[in-house]
């Protein structure tokens, strides 16, 4: 099944339509049936933004429709790399001040439901981004590309 990729597309499509700007990169990832689960890349453009493109993800034809889970991240962060999006919930997350619940309209495919309340399932975003507002941001720490090759030419040799 294939759908993953449409509903990723048709997010991304809505949310453009809706003149949210900023985004980077929308993941439906196929093990969430590419309709429970959104992660969301984009470039905070000002103060609100990240609540913005979370709430509307929710509010999409698309997202309105058993989209359960919604994850913001920051541009820097690939949202199809899911160890890179894990660091993000890691170390950019916070929960007193980076997660909402919600209720909204589920789909009868819900199996967390029961087979008689498939009409309203909970909604959860999470703001996985630096705080826009934050004076201090931190400061990425990258290897050396020069040692990265070095280490890589002598992968082999070390037993890797």
């Amino acid at each position: 099944m294939v759908m993953w990729v449409t509903y990723g597309a048709t997010l991304w499509q809505q949310l453009v339509a809706m003149n949210i700007p900023g985004i980077k990169a929308i993941y439906c990832p196929p093990e969430a049936s590419g309709r429970f689960l959104a992660i969301i890349s984009l470039q905070q453009m000002y103060p609100g933004h990240t609540d913005q493109v979370l709430t509307a993800a929710i509010s999409t034809e698309m997202g309105a429709y058993g989209l359960k889970t919604v994850i913001a991240v920051d541009e820097d962060i690939d949202p199809w790399d899911i160890p890179r999006v894990l660091y993000a919930l890691s170390f950019r997350f916070q929960p007193n001040r980076s997660q909402v619940i919600k209720r909204g309209r589920s789909t009868p495919l819900d199996p967390s439901l029961p087979l008689n309340a498939r009409e309203i399932t909970g909604r959860l975003l999470l703001d996985a981004t630096i705080p826009y507002d934050w004076k201090e941001k931190p400061i990425p720490i990258e290897l050396d590309p020069e040692m990265v090759k070095r280490i890589e030419a002598r992968w082999s040799e070390l037993g890797f």
